[in-house]
């Protein structure tokens, strides 16, 4: 576009130019002598005029190029945005989903299978797996016998994550769920653990004194003593 105009502009210019001049020869062959210098004056002055219009169209010819460019370049950038979406949601449609087959799996585990399978998880520090497959457990299987255990060790996975406040919600929440399970006083003894963890020393204090109070006798009763000397 800007070359079309380019091509247009200059044949408009000479035959402006060529008109001015024609006119200005054509009154000065009318005219007398006398009255050369003041046509002289009027062809000056217009030509001043003429010369000042065509820098001005020059102007506006180099200020529209400008924006072509600029909306080019808008262009080819919305374009390029454009194709790398396309390609992103390309790449997602192809992707698998493989949520379901997993759930299928984990139901069709009897419980004492699936306990296991999260305790070797667990004891080969793979703490997110095996939180998730002591989740499913407490899902499915809440009145279990083994139930009570998959609650503690989902704390400690937590725990071993530190992720500290899950880890207090779940030892709290098997305090609740389960007060006879023998991992009560562990529990209580790891929820004070995670508060001093997090600063927090005035829980921390209260829940390992807890420990002492409801089992003294306890190998957690042990751990929480010591831990009380050193920060005491």
């Amino acid at each position: 576009m800007p070359c079309l105009k380019k091509r247009l502009y200059k044949p408009v210019y000479f035959l402006i130019l060529s008109f001015f001049f024609v006119s200005c020869g054509a009154m000065h062959s009318v005219k007398t002598p006398a009255g050369n210098d003041k046509e002289e004056t009027l062809c000056h002055t217009k030509l001043v005029e003429l010369e000042s219009e065509l820098t001005g169209i020059k102007q506006d010819q180099a200020t529209l190029k400008y924006q072509i460019e600029k909306n080019n370049t808008i262009i080819q950038t919305l374009q390029d945005i454009i194709s790398t979406l396309e390609t992103k949601i390309a790449f997602l449609e192809k992707t698998p989903q493989p949520a379901a087959p997993i759930q299928y799996k984990i139901e069709a585990l009897k419980p004492a299978d699936l306990y296991k399978k999260a305790r070797n998880l667990l004891l080969e520090n793979n703490f997110s797996k095996a939180a998730g497959l002591f989740s499913e457990f407490i899902k499915h299987y809440p009145q279990n016998s083994l139930a009570d255990n998959c609650v503690y060790w989902l704390g400690e996975c937590h725990y071993s994550l530190k992720d500290y406040k899950k880890a207090i919600e779940v030892f709290k929440d098997l305090e609740i769920k389960y007060p006879k399970s023998e991992k009560v006083p562990d529990a209580i003894l790891k929820t004070g653990y995670s508060y001093l963890l997090l600063d927090d020393f005035n829980r921390a204090n209260h829940y390992l004194k807890q420990v002492l109070k409801q089992y003294p006798f306890s190998p957690a009763a042990e751990k929480a003593q010591k831990k009380l000397g050193d920060f005491e």
